[in-house]
């Protein structure tokens, strides 16, 4: 295994010390007379073209990406197990990009960059065509929803430089792209059928068709296994599942084109998935058998719905405008244990039930004028946003027995009511200083309020025969907190060469304080009257392009300050001065201090099918890698590493191809080490806090073309069966060590007609 790790390392570096790029063409689009630069692949075998990462256009509709660090990725079942929305995979080939492997579902995809918190991706933007789905994007920002990766036809992510179009956060956009009906098509149909180790099955059924001014696209996808994770053997002697779960969704969707200019799309997501929770482990219980399980009466469940009404229309050659009316409609809703590890369940003890509901509704508007100045066109893009989320957050003493439920058995503990409206403007510029250069300066105005009423008490302990009921005084709370935030940021682009960009940029950013944050709802915590979001300022600078259409390269450093980050600090440590505390609290939420990030990203990738006569074979070979220092640098942690922020994230991989008939993807994922929390605790016996040790993970899939509309899948997941974690839970899925899947085969048949 040391040996694999080392010629996996070997690999990237030498791919790495080739010079690199894509093919770069220019496309003039008619009547609003842009020049928009975009990669393509050169490699095309038998008409088929190898998939790889590309730059999202300089201008691309309303948005203007020119000097930003801007990808997309194109997904196919020959370069990841989509059918199991296999995160790892799926973004390979971008560099730096964290994830958390929670489970082995897929549903909830956790992902970060530059030495964020992945978890549920809530340092990025995370949108699917262009809307927000997560709970709530200001007050409450996890994506518990992830479109099915079948269902994708490509995934965009634009670094912190995404601030002013799409919204503060510190991690950029991460937007998951539908498909569309088959272009000339009257019907067609997509259908998988896969299954696999530890009851899994997989089945993807999707129809489209265009036909004159009207077009549709409609897919159902249900997924199920009873999951990694072993069964957990009672007193008796029986045993029951641990780690069984189910996800399906439903996504219809119509477009109309009454006119050459104008295009109006109607789609709907429904997705709704149900888990068991294993528990997390203590370090020994990892240490002795990873696969073992802690809890079988914990339970996960989400029902998600996502609508969206999209029209854009063409005002003219040199005018467009983009309007978005969507909302969210879903629930986070578990019940379970949230002892540690060491406290075994014996199936009478008591458990917490918590429920969220989301109601959101919002509306983008965004157009693109190009200036016209002398004989010169000067694009800018601005852009309105209204917004309001409701969240109705329960808390309290859940039924007894195995099952899943949401009722609660006695007065709750929690019952709020949080409510964000959000106005925001933006306008961006891109000043076209020569036929090679331009300058991209931009503003964005934030206007935030976020109320919350309701009740709270303590709960009783775990270990108590009427757990998680009321333990004294209920608090009651009516608060509310309001927040006007001017955001600006400029990027420069130069076209030094054919082929070749330098890109650079400076754009400010902001995370807003969550409910949990702003409003108590734990008595021992006190809430600073001054509590403010979270400022700071992302920057890139960085070269790519391609090579003689053989090496595609993008090489960048980054600079990240993350101000007035948000914890909590001891009463003790306040000294005489606790005016702020409230009676009988004994901690103070406030703004404690600053990290910085800072690092290089490298991504390569070289066509063989280029460089060598390959003839009906195609081939390439890529990595990534990405190396963070991220460090506080002021409050009570200065000094330490940031949490979930490896130095180094590797990654890369060989694809070979042979006509249509064939195409292979290995490839390796290997991260160093890093803590779980602020303190850098290198071990801790209940597994809650302590170092993330490094692994690498190799994976598998293959494709093979049995007819012209029939195809068979295989897909090997951590093909070592290496066993790791990524995350230390301090409670739900956990706590604890939460434990990454090993090895996983899936496979199956796929028809396209």
């Amino acid at each position: 295994m040391r040996f694999v790790s080392y010629a996996f390392h070997l690999m990237i570096i030498g791919v790495a010390c080739v010079a690199t790029a894509t093919e770069t063409k220019k496309v003039f689009v008619r009547g609003a007379r842009d020049t928009i630069q975009i990669e393509k692949s050169p490699v095309v075998v038998e008409g088929n073209t190898i998939p790889v990462r590309a730059v999202i256009p300089s201008l691309d509709g309303v948005r203007i990406i020119a000097s930003k660090k801007a990808e997309s990725l194109q997904l196919t079942p020959a370069d990841a197990n989509l059918a199991l929305n296999n995160t790892r995979q799926a973004f390979s080939r971008v560099a730096g990009v964290m994830v958390w492997e929670n489970d082995g579902t897929g549903v909830q995809a956790g992902v970060a960059v530059r030495g964020l918190s992945p978890n549920r991706s809530w340092e990025f933007n995370t949108r699917m065509d262009g809307v927000d789905i997560a709970a709530d994007i200001a007050g409450y920002p996890e994506a518990y929803f992830t479109p099915a990766f079948e269902s994708l036809e490509r995934i965009e992510i634009i670094r912190g430089a995404a601030t002013l179009q799409y919204g503060p956060q510190f991690g950029g956009l991460l937007n998951y792209v539908t498909k569309s009906a088959p272009a000339g098509k009257a019907f067609g149909v997509e259908s998988s059928q896969l299954g696999g180790q530890n009851g899994y099955y997989s089945t993807y059924t999707a129809i489209g068709g265009d036909h004159g001014s009207w077009s549709y696209y409609v897919f159902a996808s249900y997924r199920r296994a009873d999951g990694w994770r072993l069964p957990v053997r009672l007193r008796d002697g029986s045993e029951r599942e641990s780690d069984r779960w189910w996800q399906y969704s439903v996504m219809p969707k119509v477009q109309w084109r009454p006119s050459e200019n104008t295009n109006i799309t109607l789609e709907a997501a429904f997705m709704q998935y149900r888990l068991q929770q294993p528990g997390g482990l203590d370090s020994a219980q990892f240490a002795l058998d990873s696969r073992q399980a802690m809890r079988y009466r914990d339970w996960f469940n989400v029902p998600w719905f996502v609508p969206v009404v999209h029209i854009s229309h063409r005002l003219s050659d040199r005018a467009l405008v983009d309007a978005k009316l969507f909302g969210v409609v879903g629930a986070r809703e578990s019940i379970g244990l949230i002892t540690n590890p060491t406290i075994p369940d014996t199936g009478t003890n008591p458990r917490r039930v918590n429920t969220d509901n989301y109601r959101n509704v919002g509306v983008e508007v965004r157009g693109r004028y190009d200036v016209a100045l002398g004989a010169v066109e000067h694009p800018l893009a601005v852009g309105l946003r209204l917004f309001r989320g409701s969240t109705i957050r329960r808390q309290g003493r859940g039924p007894d027995g195995d099952g899943f439920s949401t009722a609660f058995v006695r007065t709750l503990t929690r019952d709020l009511d949080f409510t964000t409206l959000n106005a925001a403007a933006f306008a961006e510029w891109n000043v076209q200083l020569h036929p090679t250069l331009s300058v991209t300066p931009g503003v964005r105005l934030e206007w935030l309020d976020m109320r919350g009423t309701g009740t709270y008490s303590r709960e009783k302990p775990a270990t108590s025969p009427d757990a998680f009921d009321t333990l004294g005084t209920l608090y009651r709370f009516d608060k509310g907190a309001t927040e006007t935030l001017p955001l600006a940021g400029v990027g420069v682009l130069w076209r030094a060469f054919e082929g070749i960009e330098l890109y650079g940029n400076a754009y400010q950013s902001w995370r807003p304080a969550q409910f949990s944050e702003l409003f108590p709802n734990d008595p021992s915590i006190a809430v600073d009257p001054a509590l403010r979001s979270s400022r700071g300022v992302s920057a890139d600078v960085g070269v790519r392009g391609t090579i003689a259409a053989v090496v595609s390269f993008d090489i960048s450093g980054f600079y990240l300050y993350y101000g007035d980050r948000i914890g909590t600090v001891a009463r003790a440590a306040l000294g005489a001065d606790t005016v702020l505390l409230t009676p009988g609290a004994s901690q103070l939420r406030r703004n404690l201090g600053a990290s910085e990030h800072r690092g290089v990203e490298l991504y390569t990738e070289v066509f063989l099918s280029s460089l060598l006569p390959l003839g009906e074979h195609g081939a390439s070979l890529f990595a990534t890698a990405a190396y963070t220092d991220a460090r506080y640098t002021a409050g009570p942690t200065a000094g330490k590493r940031v949490e979930y922020a490896p130095e180094w994230i590797v990654r890369g991989g060989v694809r070979y191809q042979w006509k249509q008939h064939v195409a292979i993807s290995l490839q390796g994922s290997s991260v160093s080490e890093c803590f779980s929390d602020a303190s850098n605790t290198r071990s801790s016996a209940s597994g809650i806090n302590g170092v993330i040790p490094a692994y690498t993970v190799w994976d598998l899939s293959a494709q093979v073309q049995l007819t012209e509309w029939l195809r068979a899948e295989l897909n090997l997941n951590n093909i070592f069966d290496r066993r790791y974690f990524t995350r230390r839970a301090g409670g739900y899925p956990g706590p604890g060590i939460i434990p990454a899947d090993g090895r996983i085969i899936t496979g199956g048949l796929r028809f396209v007609l």
